[in-house]
């Protein structure tokens, strides 16, 4: 059971993405280096997920993936946990807690970019980014101590 976040937990999401190539095509292909940033401060984990076409070619730990990636979505552990205990009772999430509505102004977490453009990607997409996340339903869970 792979604990999140890990490398090893973000591979278990991306290969059942891999299994639902078909699926994730009709969303459209995703080029795009994302950051995933689960924390705050000293205790902050990194990771850079490298999407190409339909799903993710590789997943690295970084010590600052703002520095690697077009954008890094930034959050608390327990704001991570919250969505993906949703998405797993739920098979998806609720509008309270998609990566869309979790990071508008105000919310837990954010997106965090070099430029407006980078942080355009993340809207571009979105959808898919989601889908991703979304598998994370079917990946049993562990969470790292907060």
């Amino acid at each position: 059971m792979p604990k999140f976040p890990s490398v090893e937990w973000f591979e278990a999401v991306g290969r059942r993405v891999a299994d639902e190539r078909e699926r994730f095509k009709h969303l459209g292909y995703v080029d795009a280096n994302v950051g995933v940033k689960v924390g705050t401060g000293g205790a902050a984990k990194g990771y850079l997920l490298e999407f190409a076409g339909y799903g993710v070619r590789r997943v690295r730990e970084v010590a600052d993936p703002a520095q690697l990636a077009d954008f890094t979505i930034e959050g608390r552990l327990d704001d991570w946990k919250n969505m993906i205990e949703n998405i797993r009772d739920h098979g998806e999430p609720d509008l309270g807690h998609t990566l869309n509505r979790l990071t508008m102004a105000g919310t837990p977490m954010q997106v965090v970019a070099k430029d407006q453009l980078q942080v355009d990607l993340f809207y571009r997409f979105n959808q898919s980014i989601q889908a991703f996340f979304n598998e994370a339903a079917g990946v049993t869970t562990e969470f790292s101590a907060s």
